[in-house]
């Protein structure tokens, strides 16, 4: 059961457990480049294989971010780990609609500012209150793109629960 808990837990945040870390040597060079070209001054950089792609978590600018490449080196997307309160007042103003004039006794936890290749602009992130805990993605602009409720005893988006 914990494995099945822990792989919807994976799939539901844009991760898996099936990533490996790898050590520098085991990256492309077509990856190492691009990563270089887009992040030159990043720290503390570790590698990971997912699947096809290769992931990188490293500190860049004071942030902690990571970034998805594929086998040729293609960028995919980044992750820039953020506070709750560096998000952007489009957001608040979203997460205060969704959730009024009780959005202050929520906690918003686990913020990312996601930049695609395919996508525009977006953001991740967890609202929760006692028992209940919501996964949400807004657009750049405050639009939900997604808005699930976890259920507790298994961490999944509950089916039809908004």
């Amino acid at each position: 059961m914990k494995k099945i808990v822990l792989f919807s837990i994976g799939i539901l945040f844009g991760t898996n457990i099936i990533a490996q870390k790898i050590s520098m040597d085991n990256v492309p060079a077509e990856v190492k480049s691009t990563f270089t070209h887009k992040y030159s001054t990043a720290q503390k950089v570790k590698w990971q294989l997912d699947y096809e792609n290769y992931e990188a978590e490293f500190n860049f600018l004071n942030t902690d971010m990571s970034a998805l490449f594929d086998k040729d080196g293609n960028w995919l997307e980044t992750h820039h780990f953020i506070k709750s309160s560096e998000l952007p007042k489009e957001i608040k103003d979203s997460l205060s609609k969704h959730f009024g004039t009780l959005l202050s006794m929520y906690k918003i936890d686990d913020v990312e500012k996601v930049e695609s290749k395919d996508k525009d602009l977006f953001y991740k992130l967890e609202v929760e209150k006692g028992e209940n805990t919501y996964y949400m993605m807004l657009s750049e602009k405050g639009e939900t793109l997604k808005k699930d409720l976890i259920e507790k005893e298994d961490e999944t988006p509950a089916k039809g629960k908004k």
